[in-house]
């Protein structure tokens, strides 16, 4: 698959097969989140790859889906607050985080993977399953498996819609 095959592809895959996913699928998609910029170099992040069913379970209670705990892996993506940083009102964490899980879920979209990106949640309740420090955040986490569904294309706006050139607004040329 090309960049651009991978990126109009991806769908949010609510239903999963029960195979399980190979080991060097998930290395796969964990080294993709691993080569993701972010600010400093400062490499925030840690990955807790889940398989064990009762904290599938429980994970999929903190974010109201109980699709996820139906997968046959959920990769949940923590970050350490403590680096200093901010864009604005936006720790720097965040951004760092987003751009990981991106990568990570674009490189399961090329393995034939299905995600879908959970990033509203009860923090403590997920903390708690996963055993995370109380210096940690856990920021997202997504199943991951092989969809058992093709949802189809969402509409998506065009580009003038949503481009401007040099102020907000301004035309091309």
């Amino acid at each position: 698959m090309d960049f651009m095959e991978i990126v109009s592809t991806r769908r949010s895959i609510r239903r999963y097969k029960p195979d399980p996913v190979p080991d060097e699928d998930i290395d796969f998609v964990l080294e993709a989140a691993r080569l993701a910029p972010s600010w400093a170099n400062t490499q925030c992040w840690h990955f807790i790859v889940v398989t064990d069913p009762q904290v599938k379970q429980q994970l999929g209670e903190a974010g109201w889906l109980k699709f996820a705990a139906k997968a046959p892996v959920i990769i949940a993506a923590c970050a350490d607050p403590a680096p200093p940083g901010a864009k604005g009102d936006i720790p720097n964490y965040l951004v760092d985080v987003a751009i990981a899980m991106e990568h990570l879920i674009l490189a399961a979209t090329e393995r034939g993977l299905g995600t879908c990106w959970v990033g509203g949640f009860d923090e403590a309740a997920a903390k708690a399953a996963l055993k995370v420090p109380d210096s940690m955040r856990v920021v997202a986490y997504t199943p991951v498996g092989y969809p058992n569904q093709a949802p189809e294309a969402r509409d998506r706006k065009p580009l003038p819609e949503i481009v401007s050139y040099n102020t907000y607004g301004g035309r091309k040329r």
